[in-house]
């Protein structure tokens, strides 16, 4: 099954770029991130998790402009596949490369804990319309998103991610809710 994951993770990656390559603006991932518009257009200030994108991924980092109002958190891995998230509010200074190359906060910044998340945005390379996903191989996602009690759990998803069924292990942790838009 690992090798049937691999290859479906490099077939998407492609569909990915391409689509990215035919997209300098990032109209794509600027309608994405409207869907999360009603979501966060709460005045009370949110605890939301999301990443710091590679370039085939949705861009969520204008949303610390458009929302300043919320606390927005970014993930560090770290050793035996454990993961934390730490409040970023300058990305440009705060962020560095982190593992895989993955822009990640520097050290020292302010962990909020799991439980007190309130939205999670998750990465992935592949999703099912019934919450099946298909990440990077790390599981670090997997792992920590039992720990987040109280959060709403979703994915951004472009339609080239979107597969009708996609290989699971057991301890894959289901994702409620994929948003896409059918551009």
């Amino acid at each position: 099954m690992q090798q049937h994951k691999t290859e479906l993770r490099r077939r998407i990656i492609h569909r990915l770029q391409q689509a990215a390559a035919a997209d300098p603006t990032g109209r794509r991932s600027a309608a994405l991130r409207a869907l999360l518009a009603p979501l966060i257009s709460a005045k009370k200030p949110l605890n939301i998790a999301i990443y710091a994108p590679l370039p085939h991924e949705v861009n969520l980092m204008p949303l610390l402009r458009d929302y300043p109002q919320h606390h927005f958190v970014f993930p560090r891995c770290g050793k035996a596949h454990s993961m934390s998230f730490h409040l970023v509010t300058a990305p440009e200074v705060e962020l560095q490369p982190g593992a895989m190359g993955i822009p990640a906060p520097q050290p020292g910044l302010p962990v909020i804990p799991p439980e007190q998340l309130d939205i999670v945005i998750v990465p992935g390379v592949g999703f099912s319309l019934t919450g099946k996903r298909l990440g990077y191989g790390g599981g670090y996602y997997d792992r920590y998103l039992p720990r987040c009690t109280r959060a709403q759990v979703l994915a951004l998803a472009f339609p080239e991610q979107i597969e009708d069924t996609l290989p699971t292990d057991e301890h894959d942790f289901p994702i409620p809710s994929v948003l896409t838009n059918g551009f």
